[in-house]
């Protein structure tokens, strides 16, 4: 129970008798860490999982704010969970319920939640190169609903109905149970018996998050992969991004992975065609997991796609310097016999231009020149497809001499390994 408001706890645990673990699994996290020894959650055995009893979700929140976000990770100031140069943050949440049966018919239950974003608070120093070094403070930002939140779940009633009931507010986990609490409890007023029905709200919820998050998603990758097929700029942007939606998937996917298990649910198979009214929380887990599954599988494709066209780029790049190296080469092939002949054959004023041995000069330097395109041709031929040495012009006169017979390539004795000489 260390680093948590034990006095608070005491006033629902006492008169409870609930189990700390509890407590712990809302309260314990772990965003991101650079030590070796981060504080995570304490996993129960799925054995001692009763979905009857209690569960834990733990789901992302989508916020607008009215300014772009440094790119950074911000934290939650009351919660410290955790978040591109974006006007949109995800917020990692938790929620957890707890029940239990009393006597005469009765039943108790807890639902912790984390409260309504306020404040974003940076760490207020950075470990980095074995120093700490302080942060600037990020002014405080005003936050709304990201698109007003999430789509309604509530089944469509009249419009006399409709007009009766509150907006939803969208604001926290606290205050939309409120609100399906106080003003939708009336669709199923016999079946409040049970305590696990109070848990209905709060699934619904979780999972209308989750959609909306999987929506969210589902719009960034198509505009990353117009940017892959339009023009090939800023690919170190568009690597970081399919990078972060690759590793955030996988931790969504892990997320959600552990609800169905705790609420008794298969998340290895998913029945389509199974019949389900608006309470069914186990179609909608299912749904969440496998999308989640193929955004990642989709980010990974679309990473190897960029990888494959980062090597091609690389591979125009390299061969456009090939081609400049090689018109350098035949520009110093001309010039460099023509720098060096008058030095090499001690040709001093009689042979300078506009005198008569001038033609003497250009004579010989163009012989230089022509023997050192021989000579170069002529070693760059020296090679084979095998990079093995070879003599040019010998393949050229043997077919010449022997026109009728095909050149086979000679054959190689086999040699033994010597174990059976005898």
């Amino acid at each position: 129970m260390e680093g948590l408001a034990k006095k608070y706890i005491s006033i629902l645990g006492g008169p409870f008798m609930m189990n700390p673990s509890f407590f712990q699994r809302q309260e314990r996290t772990c965003v991101w860490s650079n030590d070796f020894t981060p504080v995570s959650d304490a996993l129960p055995h799925p054995s001692l999982l009763d979905p009857q009893s209690s569960f834990h979700f733990q789901y992302c929140e989508l916020r607008q704010f009215n300014k772009a976000i440094e790119n950074k990770p911000c934290f939650c100031k009351r919660t410290r969970r955790h978040k591109e140069d974006s006007t949109t943050g995800i917020l990692r949440r938790k929620v957890s319920w707890w029940s239990r049966k009393t006597s005469g018919g009765g039943w108790d239950v807890v639902i912790l939640c984390d409260p309504q974003l306020d404040e974003l608070a940076v760490q207020l120093r950075e470990y980095r190169n074995g120093t700490y070094s302080d942060l600037k403070p990020l002014e405080k930002l005003r936050n709304f609903p990201f698109q007003d939140g999430y789509l309604d779940f509530i089944p469509t009633v009249s419009s006399d109905v409709a007009a009766n009931k509150l907006k939803h507010p969208h604001n926290s986990m606290l205050r939309d149970l409120v609100h399906y609490y106080k003003n939708h409890a009336d669709l199923f007023p016999d079946d409040w018996a049970d305590p696990s029905r109070s848990s209905l709200f709060v699934k619904k919820i979780v999972a209308a998050r989750y959609l909306q998050l999987i929506d969210y998603i589902e719009a960034m990758l198509p505009s990353l992969e117009l940017r892959l097929t339009t023009a090939w700029v800023e690919e170190q942007e568009q690597w970081k991004s399919l990078q972060t939606i690759s590793r955030r998937c996988g931790n969504y996917r892990d997320d959600i992975e552990d609800s169905p298990l705790g609420l008794g649910y298969p998340v290895d198979t998913l029945d389509s065609g199974r019949r389900a009214d608006w309470t069914d929380c186990q179609k909608d887990l299912q749904y969440i997991y496998f999308r989640l599954k193929i955004l990642k599988v989709r980010a990974d494709t679309l990473m190897q796609s960029m990888m494959g066209l980062a090597s091609i780029a690389g591979n125009r790049q390299n061969l456009e310097e090939a081609k400049r190296v090689k018109h350098l080469n035949l520009l110093a092939l001309l010039f460099i016999p023509l720098a060096y002949t008058s030095s090499l054959f001690s040709m001093q004023d009689n042979y300078a231009p506009n005198r008569g041995e001038f033609w003497v000069y250009w004579v010989s330097a163009l012989i230089v020149v022509a023997l050192t395109s021989i000579i170069t041709w002529i070693l760059d031929s020296a090679l084979d497809d095998a990079a093995q040495w070879d003599v040019p012009f010998r393949r050229w006169l043997r077919s010449k001499r022997n026109p009728d017979q095909t050149l086979e390539p000679a054959r190689q004795e086999r040699r033994g390994t010597g174990f059976y000489k005898l």
